[in-house]
C-alpha cells in the first residue's frame, strides 16, 4: 500500500518541450515561483551542445509531477501568450 501511493505522488510526466534557452530559463523561474517542482533535462548529447554553444542546439524538457501537469500547461500558455503580446506591441513600434 504505502510503495503504491509513493509511486503514484513521484509520477513525472513531460510537461513541455523548449528549445530557446531563455524561455526555458524564465519557464522554469515561473514554475519556482510556483512552488512547482520540476526536472529539465536535455536528451542525448543535447547537454553537451548547450555547454559548447550556449543552447543554441539544445532542447529543455521540463519534467513535472503529474498532479502538477495542468497547472504547469497553464502557466507556459500564460507565458507564451505574454511573449507573443510583447512581440506585437515591439514590431508596432518599429
Amino acid at each position: 500500500m504505502f510503495f503504491k501511493r509513493k509511486k503514484e505522488q513521484d509520477e513525472i510526466v513531460l510537461a513541455e518541450a523548449i528549445a530557446n534557452t531563455v524561455d526555458s530559463e524564465i519557464f522554469q523561474g515561473i514554475l519556482r515561483e510556483n512552488n512547482i517542482p520540476f526536472i529539465c533535462r536535455q536528451q542525448g548529447a543535447s547537454g553537451y551542445l548547450k555547454l559548447i554553444y550556449g543552447g543554441l542546439f539544445a532542447v529543455d524538457h521540463i519534467y513535472v509531477n503529474k498532479n502538477d501537469l495542468e497547472k504547469a500547461k497553464e502557466l507556459y500558455e500564460s507565458f507564451v501568450k505574454a511573449n507573443e503580446d510583447i512581440e506585437i506591441l515591439d514590431s508596432e513600434e518599429k
